[in-house]
């Protein structure tokens, strides 16, 4: 890939990403005003509370104390930026993941809490007096107010839980629309459903801190006021006390869900933007300038290290190989010059084939390791091992009897016929002229790497932080295969398509690869839904819609060229299963 097709994508993203924070930034001001709605509210006189309300939102120290939370939801927005455009890399095990994800996570709870301080920071300047101070005076000295703390506390802890809950062992992920809406519909929808669904979510965090608050309050408050040098109030000091005010916990309750929402909205507008489609084009023009780079769909497809790219790219060509009359799929058959060669194609199918093929490549190899498959292999090769025992002790015996009565045989018996004797095969040599013998250091040395390997296990948290848990390395595959997906697809769309629509044929040539290696990915797929791993349940979505998206597209393709079938694959085994497959499912 080039590096200026490299950077046109990275400078598209980062547009998005600006435009997802300015919208973040904007959203505190609606949340705000929320708020004031919430705590000003006034029955009897609607108008000057709604006026009253805008007054404080438009006013010049809610703009100017608006400036850390600002800053902080802008490096929250640029870490979030670093969670959806990082590689995603397999870690094997969790000592690895630290090390790999360990400072990004840190950073980014570091962001949460500093959000969700922030918030209760400024909020709580429009709440009541003595919501509002961490310092007041009482009995003629300055006293930690309880109120304050326990509010500030509770900003603490909201952006801590949405962290745990949302982001601590997942990853962010991108949901792609099945229907195109407009940007300002799906905003709306979205902002209806967070604001819906947020005062619920925020009740467990609110009561669980509550109750942490009245157990622990009471010493946090100790050394917050030591440090201070100030006196503690005695405010809040039980249960009783936190449970009996409730204008305190409609305010926490309040601040949670505000925080929540605002988490959440930011997380939405990165999956809403940058699930937008990229200008991909199928084939370069010759006369683009440099200055204005344009990436093709294989280009796209080719960027690895930037799994957002190609999701976008593999969700362009499923969408354009399935649209009627798609110019899309008229540009893919199309003969390119000079040499009327269908190099669009042909740059298309070797790159969507190499993907599918290394990826089930990689799928096979890590489903040697688990332990259900494994137990299968070894017990069907065990299986054609005791055939070949039995064929071979028929062999031996029908030798002995034709030498008992004097019976030659036809052809010249063969090593597996008349095995040598021992002696001979113990003094026989390999091909390099070396005897290898095990010796007694090999063997010493074996014992005690396989004692220290079950002594380091006994180990408490040794197995844990570097061991690898059975199946993990096809977990991640399955849970990262949405762009597979979304290629099978497109090469069945295309394929069938091609009946009609290439005229030159070009799509011929490449049936036997492209069926071949969709049957090779369903038949691993098959293999490991038959395994029924303990792993694998927790990517049981991902995986039927892998699994469902490969079969569906096999299908399509081999039910399309039935009657060709015969001739695009070579008779056997494949065959059959092909045509088993079309007629049963």
């Amino acid at each position: 890939m080039s590096n200026a097709a490299m950077l046109s994508c990275k400078l598209a993203l980062f547009r998005r990403c600006v435009r997802a924070v300015l919208l973040s930034v904007a959203v505190q001001f609606l949340l705000l005003a929320i708020f004031l709605l919430f705590v000003n509210f006034e029955l009897w006189h609607p108008l000057q509370w709604v006026a009253g309300t805008l007054r404080l939102v438009c006013s010049f120290y809610t703009w100017f104390a608006s400036i850390p939370l600002i800053g902080a939801v802008v490096l929250y927005g640029i870490t979030l930026s670093q969670q959806h455009l990082a590689e995603r890399r397999y870690c094997s095990t969790r000592y690895r993941w630290i090390l790999n994800n360990g400072p990004r996570k840190l950073l980014f709870l570091g962001a949460h809490l500093l959000v969700g301080y922030l918030t209760a920071w400024l909020y709580t300047g429009y709440l009541h007096s003595d919501y509002r101070h961490l310092l007041y005076r009482c009995y003629g000295r300055d006293c930690l107010s309880s109120y304050h703390v326990y509010l500030l506390g509770m900003g603490i802890a909201a952006g801590c839980y949405y962290f745990v809950s949302v982001h601590l062992h997942y990853e962010v992920t991108i949901d792609y629309p099945i229907v195109e809406q407009s940007s300002p519909k799906k905003l709306r929808e979205l902002l209806f459903a967070t604001l819906k669904t947020a005062p619920i979510n925020s009740l467990l965090p609110t009561l669980s801190y509550s109750l942490i608050f009245a157990l622990l309050g009471s010493f946090a408050r100790q050394r917050f006021s030591h440090l201070l040098g100030v006196d503690a109030d005695d405010r809040l000091v039980s249960i009783l006390d936190v449970a009996s005010n409730v204008r305190c916990l409609f305010y926490a309750w309040l601040l949670s869900s505000q925080i929540l929402s605002n988490m959440h909205l930011m997380k939405r507008f990165y999956a809403m933007l940058l699930s937008e489609e990229l200008p991909l084009i199928v084939s370069r023009n010759r006369l683009a300038s440099d200055k204005q780079p344009e990436v093709t769909v294989v280009t796209g497809l080719g960027l690895f290290n930037i799994y957002v790219v190609q999701c976008l790219a593999a969700h362009f060509l499923y969408a354009a190989s399935k649209r009627k009359d798609s110019p899309v799929r008229r540009e893919i058959f199309q003969l390119t010059e000079p040499g009327n060669r269908p190099a669009n194609w042909r740059e298309l199918c070797d790159q969507c084939v190499s993907i599918v093929g290394n990826f089930t490549d990689e799928l096979s190899d890590s489903m040697r390791h688990i332990s259900v498959i494994k137990g299968s292999e070894q017990h069907l090769t065990t299986a054609h091992s005791d055939i070949n025992a039995a064929l071979l002790a028929e062999k031996v015996l029908l030798r002995q009897y034709n030498q008992l009565y004097g019976i030659r045989s036809a052809v010249a018996p063969s090593s597996e016929t008349s095995p040598e004797p021992r002696h001979q095969q113990w003094n026989a040599k390999p091909q390099d002229g070396i005897r290898h013998v095990p010796s007694w250091c090999e063997r010493l040395s074996t014992q005690l790497e396989e004692s220290l390997q079950r002594v380091l296990r006994r180990i408490p948290g040794i197995v844990y932080l570097f061991g690898e848990s059975e199946g993990a390395k096809t977990l991640f595959l399955v849970e990262h295969s949405l762009p597979i997906v979304w290629i099978t697809q497109a090469l069945a769309h295309i394929c069938v398509a091609s009946l009609k629509e290439d005229r030159y044929g070009v799509v011929q040539d490449d049936l036997p690869t492209i069926i071949k290696a969709l049957h090779r990915l369903k038949c691993e797929l098959d293999k490991l839904s038959s395994s029924n791993t303990s792993n694998l349940k927790a990517a049981t979505v991902s995986f039927n819609y892998l699994r469902c998206a490969v079969r569906r597209s096999l299908y399509n393709v081999c039910n399309s060229f039935y009657d060709y079938l015969e001739d695009i694959m070579t008779p056997g085994e494949e065959l059959r299963q092909l045509q088993s497959f079309v007629h049963h499912g």
